[in-house]
């Protein structure tokens, strides 16, 4: 492999990185967002787990705006065909997001049940459909998208029909049920790790309840990505070649098991901080899955095949790869060393959330 292919194959583990890292942050964020209106009895009850969020949500959301960054940097050919095709889905996904800082900084404004129950569900909605969306546009990855590439304007133009495309995919065109198997997934992932930060981060009832749905998402997880995975065998085995050509790839499907497994174990343990990490490594475990399926692919054309993406004919340059790989080396570390550094000083090492808290800071805390 020379130099200019192994640059190409850092900017996908780089892609690859950054998804992960919303999942991770973002995904207990979405995962605690959706669980509010249920895990939650009492208006006290919901605002521990809102606040045991509160503090962070927002820094985490980023690390979804810096993975598009990252795409439009790295993949410049994916950031056109994929943010413009999938323009309504992405649309769907921000005004969804939308709700979220409305729903955190409102809540509290009037003391009505009625008025906070309604912002619970704007939370729980702008959490469930990113993930939603997510799930099906990488399910519609495997699929493959309607897309070509004019031969004279060289503009991405989409559309199942090849002789009369279309500036964007109809979002309907989406919902197939490969696709909606993988949303799912998706969202059972963000419940999965969502409740395993509310194990994490509160005590009482909240905790008990949060354990509860911890191991009946992760069951569901399981049987979802196994169910997923038998598909992709039965109906669309060409995303098994790398997994066939390279044994020590099925160590990732391994993870996400044994990561949900572990998640469960240890929190029935009360091996909170263990459960946690577990189920990071169920996150990474499905991530690094669907990733190396794929690999090298990154947009399969399903009308103009010949015309797909792939990590050989979509990146920047070799000189721009250079100088986003030593902008990385150089910013990443600040950015996680900062990270951590908020995360600490924010909670501390053994701060939980509970109804007493809330009701000892009732006018500081959301």
């Amino acid at each position: 492999m020379d130099f200019y292919s192994t640059l190409q194959c850092l900017g996908w583990l780089a892609v690859g990185l950054m998804m992960f890292m919303f999942a991770v942050t973002g995904g207990f964020d979405l995962g605690a967002g959706m669980l509010v209106p249920f895990i939650g009895k009492t208006d006290a009850e919901r605002r521990v787990v809102i606040n045991t969020v509160g503090p962070t949500w927002d820094g985490n959301q980023v690390w979804l705006v810096i993975a598009g960054g990252v795409i439009f940097a790295i993949f410049p050919r994916v950031y056109a065909a994929s943010f413009s095709g999938f323009y309504f889905g992405i649309l769907l996904v921000l005004w969804a997001l939308f709700l979220r800082p409305v729903a955190f900084e409102f809540r509290s404004k009037i003391e009505t049940q009625c008025w906070r129950n309604f912002w619970d569900w704007a939370l729980c909605v702008g959490s469930f459909i990113p993930a939603l969306v997510i799930g099906v546009a990488i399910g519609n990855l495997f699929l493959g998208v309607p897309f070509q590439v004019d031969p004279i304007t060289l503009r991405f133009m989409y559309g199942a029909n090849p002789n009369d495309p279309s500036a964007f995919i109809d979002l309907l065109m989406l919902l197939r049920p490969f696709a909606l198997l993988v949303g799912v997934v998706c969202v059972l992932m963000m419940l999965m790790h969502g409740s395993a930060y509310l194990v994490m981060r509160t005590s009482g009832v909240i905790l008990a309840r949060a354990k509860t749905v911890l191991t009946v998402s992760a069951i569901l997880l399981m049987l979802s990505f196994l169910a997923a995975g038998i598909w992709l065998m039965i109906t669309m085995p060409q995303w098994l070649v790398n997994y066939n050509n390279h044994w020590w790839l099925w160590f990732a499907p391994l993870l996400a098991f044994l990561g949900a497994i572990g998640a469960v174990r240890f929190s029935q343990k009360n091996h909170v901080v263990k459960a946690f990490s577990f189920s990071c490594v169920s996150v990474l475990g499905i991530l690094g899955t669907m990733g190396y399926a794929l690999f090298p692919y990154i947009m399969i054309s399903s009308t103009h095949p010949e015309q797909s993406l792939v990590v050989w004919n979509s990146t920047s340059s070799e000189l721009s790869l250079i100088g986003i790989l030593v902008c990385a080396v150089i910013i990443l570390p600040v950015i996680f060393y900062y990270t951590h550094f908020v995360y600490r000083k924010m909670w501390g090492r053994d701060v939980k959330m509970s109804v007493e808290k809330i009701e000892q800071e009732n006018h500081v805390l959301y």
